[in-house]
């Protein structure tokens, strides 16, 4: 009710707006009134409140910190630590396949970041690893980002029942066939790898 959205719009009120990052998905970049300190406001209509309440409550190293959680209605506002880097797919436009080295290097800060993931019980799958939701910081680390597509997995439902998910990394289970185990992002960083030592993704 009105009391609801009165501490929403307080909570939120500690946020202004700098610039928006990306207007078809509602990305804005904002700064802490106080403390100036900046961070990324995202506002999904699609998402698991438990990824983000987990995220949150346990920090994972390579996840950008979430600041602040505000539901309200059937929206989710997102404020979360803002990382500097370039993504991956412009890193991959810009040069081209990478080194062995490097991509190898890459898959292993990826299998670190989603290792305690998906051995929570039920795990939690991203299902949209991708080249434009990786970032690259100056220091060659990354961070993976974007969990709107991100779940709980439940024995529950035997399969998904729309595709979430990216044409090409997405495998046959987010079609519809089955329920998105972790094996979906291990099947994503397969197409990943394959893609930055080539150039192209495996047809």
């Amino acid at each position: 009710g009105q009391v609801l959205d009165v501490d929403v719009e307080l909570r939120l009120s500690f946020y202004r707006d700098v610039a928006m990052l990306n207007e078809e998905h509602g990305v804005t970049l904002v700064q802490h009134v106080e403390t100036k300190k900046i961070f990324v406001k995202k506002i999904l209509a699609i998402y698991d409140i438990r990824v983000f309440e987990h995220l949150m409550s346990k920090p994972v190293p390579g996840i950008p910190r979430i600041q602040e959680l505000v539901e309200t209605g059937s929206r989710l506002y997102v404020i979360e630590e803002y990382i500097s880097g370039v993504s991956l797919q412009e890193r991959l436009d810009a040069v081209g396949p990478l080194k062995t080295v490097v991509a190898l290097s890459y898959i292993r800060q990826l299998c670190d970041i989603l290792r305690p993931l998906h051995s929570l019980s039920p795990p939690i799958v991203h299902r949209d690893i991708k080249p434009s939701n990786i970032i690259i910081t100056s220091a060659g680390q990354l961070y993976l980002v974007d969990f709107n597509s991100a779940k709980e997995t439940s024995g529950s439902k035997d399969r998904d029942t729309v595709l979430i998910g990216t044409f090409g990394y997405a495998a046959p289970e987010q079609y519809g066939f089955l329920a998105s185990q972790p094996t979906a992002d291990i099947y994503a960083l397969g197409v990943l790898l394959n893609e930055m030592l080539t150039g192209k993704k495996p047809q």
